[in-house]
């Protein structure tokens, strides 16, 4: 199977290979020196072996993802789970969830989203019955999402930030409320401080049920938002700190199924990245 994978490069003016690894950045370097050598890269319609990438430009590729190589943190009959790294999406026509079903030439049940610039484990159930008793699961909270954090200033001891949270559609965004509010989630993000550098802060963040955008929009509304994330933080604080997107992993998945489910067997297991 050979398809084109096309993006719209939306950043600075930079070298083709730097601008590839950026839109695309599931290839390694040397797959990337592959593409450009075979002239299977193609700018605004037309092959390309060097130059440059500019904003607004229409990026394909013609290429046989089988050289993708995937990190699989987890595996049993019923369940994988794997390691999504930052820029791609979770679903949707360019997607780690196609992405995935193509290399294993499976249908797996994407179970749960990750931000587009989130890294971290997406786990995927390989039967419907299953499927449905993870998302059920999930939905009650019974299981733990635990992420890392570098958050902007000092966080000095653990705290649960429990906030109501309004999904505005049109602005692609999160508003944070300290009351009840019409329309409104409530939610708990709980924050362990591990380490501090540059009077920043890396933190722990757990959650289970989890809303679009909790943890990023919990943390900037304590006045802590996750450095790199143009969303909610600060373009200039991010700017001298030299990151451009946010800086959180998705890196732990802890189960509390009652005994009773067919879950259950997952008591114990810590689906985490290798």
């Amino acid at each position: 199977m050979t398809d084109y994978f096309t993006r719209n490069y939306m950043g600075k003016s930079c070298d083709i290979k730097k601008g590839l690894s950026l839109l695309y950045p599931d290839l390694s370097y040397n797959e990337i020196n592959k593409l450009l050598r075979r002239r299977d890269v193609f700018v605004n319609g037309q092959r390309q072996t060097s130059g440059n990438l500019s904003q607004g430009d229409e990026v394909s590729l013609f290429f046989k993802p089988d050289n993708v190589k995937l990190n699989v943190c987890y595996e049993d009959k019923n369940f994988i789970a794997i390691y999504k790294k930052k820029g791609l999406q979770s679903t949707g026509d360019v997607s780690f969830e196609n992405l995935v079903n193509y290399k294993f030439s499976a249908n797996y049940i994407l179970l749960h989203r990750l931000d587009t610039n989130t890294e971290g484990i997406l786990l995927f159930a390989k039967n419907t019955l299953y499927a449905d008793l993870m998302k059920k699961a999930m939905g009650e909270g019974k299981v733990k999402k635990h992420y890392y954090a570098t958050v902007y200033g000092n966080i000095d001891k653990e705290k649960t930030i429990s906030i109501w949270l309004k999904k505005d559609a049109d602005k692609g965004v999160v508003k944070t409320y300290d009351k009840k509010t019409a329309g409104a989630d409530f939610v708990e993000t709980h924050v362990i401080p591990l380490s501090r550098q540059n009077g920043n802060t890396l933190v722990e963040a757990i959650i289970t049920k989890g809303k679009t955008h909790q943890i990023r929009a919990s943390l900037a509304h304590i006045g802590h938002f996750i450095l790199g994330d143009s969303k909610y933080g600060i373009d200039s604080i991010n700017r001298k700190f030299g990151f451009s997107k946010q800086q959180l992993t998705a890196f732990k998945l802890v189960f509390e199924i009652p005994e009773n489910s067919k879950l259950s067997y997952l008591n114990g297991v810590e689906m985490e990245i290798k």
